[in-house]
Parts: C-alpha cells; sequence; structure tokens
C-alpha cells in the first residue's frame, strides 16, 4: 500500500514539474515573438501591406499548411508572401499558434474562420466555432448557416445541427424557419436527441413549414414525415392526420401495422420504431420505456414509463 501510494505521488509530482516547464517554455517562446528575437521567417502580408515576423518551428508544429510551406520551395526563402487574408486576422493566427487563443468579434469571426480553414489551423478553427455557437444570440442564426454554406466547415455544421435539435422548439417558431430546404429540415428531425416534449410537436412543425408554401412542398413532405417516430402516434392521430397528408398514406399504413399487428414487425420496413432519446436536457429524470404487450395496449400504441429518479 505505501509503495502505490509513493508511485501516486511521484506520478503527480512529475506531472506537475512536467506542466511547470511546460508553461515556463512557452512563456519563452511567446518572448520570443513579442520580442522579435530569433525569428526566422517573416510574412508579407496584403490588404494592408504588413509584416508579420515568426519561428518556422512554431508554426510548422502549430499547422500543416506551413509544416508543408516550409518543406517546399519556401524552406530557404526568409520572406514569404500571403494573399487572400487580412494581415491584421493573419497576425491574429500566427499570435494563436504561439498562445493557444484568439481575439474574436462579431465582425471578424467569419473572415478568421476562413483564413484558419486556409491555414488548416484546427485547434483555432475549433476555438472559433465554440466562440460563435456561443454567440449565436448576438451573431444571428442565419448569419452561421451563410457562413457554414460559404465555407464549407463540417466542424461548424455538426455544431448547427447540435444547436438546431437543442433549440427545435425555439427555431420552429421563427419566420426563418420557414425557408428551410428539406434537407436541413430532415437532418434535424432524423436527430434521436430532438428537444422535444412529445412526437405531436415535430409534426406542428412539419405542418406549420408544409402550409407556408403547400404547392412548392407537397412532394417533400413524405420525407419530412418519415422522420417522424410515427409509431409513437396513437392510432387516431394516423389516421386523421398523417394518413390524409398527400404522399403519406402508406406512411400512416405501416406504421398501423406496426402497432396493430406486433408479430408481423420484423417484415414491417419502417425507418424509426423506437422513441427519441431521452436526455437530460428534456427532464431531469431517466426514462425507462416497458412496453406492453397486451391486444389492447398494442392496437392504442400506448406505452407505460417507469420513472427513476437521478
Amino acid at each position: 500500500m505505501a509503495t502505490s501510494s509513493s508511485q501516486t505521488l511521484a506520478l503527480q509530482s512529475k506531472s506537475s514539474e512536467q506542466n511547470r516547464f511546460m508553461d515556463k517554455l512557452m512563456t519563452k517562446i511567446f518572448s520570443f515573438y513579442d520580442e522579435q528575437s530569433l525569428i526566422d521567417v517573416t510574412f508579407k502580408v496584403s490588404n494592408p501591406t504588413a509584416l508579420v515576423p515568426a519561428h518556422r518551428l512554431i508554426l510548422a508544429a502549430a499547422s500543416p499548411y506551413f509544416e508543408n510551406l516550409f518543406n517546399g520551395n519556401q524552406s530557404t526563402n526568409p520572406v514569404i508572401e500571403i494573399n487572400d487574408i487580412d494581415s491584421n486576422i493573419f497576425e491574429r493566427l500566427i499570435t494563436f499558434c504561439y498562445t493557444g487563443q484568439v481575439l474574436i468579434t462579431v465582425n471578424n469571426v467569419a473572415a478568421m474562420l476562413n483564413a484558419a480553414i486556409v491555414l488548416q489551423l484546427e485547434d483555432a478553427k475549433n476555438r472559433i466555432v465554440d466562440i460563435l455557437m456561443t454567440r449565436i444570440d448576438e451573431y444571428t442564426l442565419q448569419g452561421a448557416y451563410t457562413m457554414e454554406r460559404e465555407t464549407q466547415c463540417e466542424v461548424l455544421k455538426k455544431k448547427i445541427i447540435e444547436y438546431e435539435t437543442q433549440h427545435f422548439m425555439e427555431i420552429s417558431r421563427s419566420d426563418e424557419f420557414l425557408n428551410f430546404d428539406v434537407e436541413k429540415l430532415q437532418r434535424i428531425l432524423v436527430s434521436d436527441n430532438l428537444n422535444i416534449t412529445r412526437e405531436e410537436d415535430a409534426f406542428d412543425a412539419i405542418q406549420r413549414w408544409y402550409n407556408y408554401d403547400v404547392p412548392a412542398r407537397q412532394e417533400q413532405l413524405p420525407l419530412l414525415i418519415a422522420c417522424l417516430r410515427l409509431t409513437q402516434f396513437n392510432v387516431n392521430f394516423l389516421m386523421t392526420r398523417i394518413q390524409p397528408l398527400p404522399g403519406c398514406e402508406l406512411l400512416a399504413f405501416k406504421a398501423l401495422s406496426w402497432i396493430r399487428e406486433p408479430t408481423a414487425r420484423p417484415m414491417i420496413n419502417m425507418r424509426f420504431t423506437e422513441p427519441r432519446g431521452v436526455s437530460a436536457t428534456n427532464c431531469g429524470y431517466k426514462t425507462i420505456l416497458a412496453v406492453c404487450c397486451s391486444e389492447v395496449s398494442a392496437y392504442c400504441g400506448l406505452y407505460s414509463k417507469i420513472i427513476i429518479l437521478n
């Protein structure tokens, strides 16, 4: 036991020493950058023209872009020209390579993200996206959508989807929701983590979107209805609300068959048959769904809940 304790203390001490060493090392490296000491490369950046000094080793370690640049034709060139990136943005991202911190504003976030992608600064890109999503009310969701289209940034796309699923009820009531394309709606509605109280909330959102432009969206409607957990609706809802919708008759029929004929379920081709996952954001307790197999409950599509408090 004493040996184990001494080993733990030794590991903790070693870890603390390593952290102190790295902190001291990075502080010294940044002081070299701040004082422009031991500089071995200078970037000439246009718009507006500026000279940005740096250390090749630090930049190469931070980005494959710089690593390839210094290993290529520019390996011995002390001055390298950078075009199509604002000099202020470029200098901030170079500073990020030394400090891991970046100053981002609502006005420069789009340019910062574009430059980080070009310079292959993954850590900076992730940091910029995180800051953008925490300021989504200030920047507007529509601005984030535009940026995602322009940059094709997968990290931003993923974060937006997470935001949409978490804030679905709020977004579905907004005017911009009415202009979502069907692909965007599908990627939201298929999520098992869609933050809704009941499946009818998702249906009501689809209905609102559909009624905004019925002629243009009639053919797209079945694609969205197919994203719902149809087997969570009762028979009456399926027959009166889903089945009359254009192109949705077969979807309703499959769900009705799944509910009414439990023995036939393995032969019914349905995309979703389980309820959406229950997350901590939806409620303060865990829910286990216990499906009652009696004929009456199978017909009505009901399920009972066993509540386990955290």
